[in-house]
């Protein structure tokens, strides 16, 4: 990795390898009362391809982004504005490029937006005891608290490098994955728990895998508090 693209890379790996929508996914699971029946059906048309989907598409974000702007970090630096970033879409849709890339950057944001902050507060309705569903009204509170704070934060900070404010915040989700990722492998492969679902040996592995390169990353982005 360059000099200078640690942040960015902990704020991919905090996209792309996301241990806190992996652990929301068993709230939906128990509210949509999903069956032991139900697990291949739901792993081939939803749990597989939503994996190498994003994988994919990620993928040629890096690569386009690489080329388009001569490199990790480009000629000046991180590109510090969307309208820079729409920069990616000019060498195959021209002037447009820039309409198409605030439509889907549009679209990318307000799903995460709102998902996030639903899932962070059913979480937090749950460890207080308040309810584990989006229908309890703690939730809702604690939903639309963090859709304020997130608006928030953006209108103070955003006006400088809005782009640096997205990777921070993206960065900072880190902070959090290791002790998820280490739930989710440890429960996956307790037998009394997890029953004839129990991961085998080679899931076991592969997700011991990804709680360390979590965990490195972790450490990298506590190493860069003090720097």
């Amino acid at each position: 990795m360059p000099d200078g693209s640690m942040t960015v890379v902990i704020a991919l790996i905090g996209t792309c390898l996301s241990a806190n929508a992996a652990f929301f996914t068993s709230y939906g699971t128990q509210e949509r009362k999903r069956t032991e029946a139900d697990y291949r059906d739901i792993t081939v048309v939803d749990t597989i391809p939503g994996i190498v989907a994003p994988g994919v598409m990620t993928a040629l974000v890096i690569l386009v982004a690489a080329k388009v702007f001569n490199g990790p970090l480009g000629p000046e630096g991180m590109v510090a504005t969307i309208s820079g970033l729409s920069k990616v879409f000019e060498p195959v849709a021209g002037p447009v490029g820039n309409w198409i890339f605030a439509l889907g950057y549009f679209a990318a944001a307000f799903s995460a937006m709102t998902a996030n902050a639903t899932a962070g507060g059913i979480m937090l309705s749950d460890a207080l005891g308040k309810g584990a569903s989006a229908k309890s009204r703690t939730a809702r509170i604690f939903s639309g608290v963090i859709l304020v704070w997130g608006i928030a934060i953006t209108a103070i900070f955003g006006g400088g490098s809005p782009v640096q404010l997205i990777v921070l915040a993206q960065s900072l989700t880190v902070l959090t994955a290791p002790v998820l990722a280490f739930l989710l492998v440890y429960l996956s492969a307790k037998g009394d728990f997890m029953g004839t679902l129990r991961n085998k040996w080679w899931q076991l592995a592969l997700g011991a895998i990804a709680f360390g390169v979590v965990l490195w990353f972790w450490i990298q982005l506590i190493i860069s508090f003090f720097q």
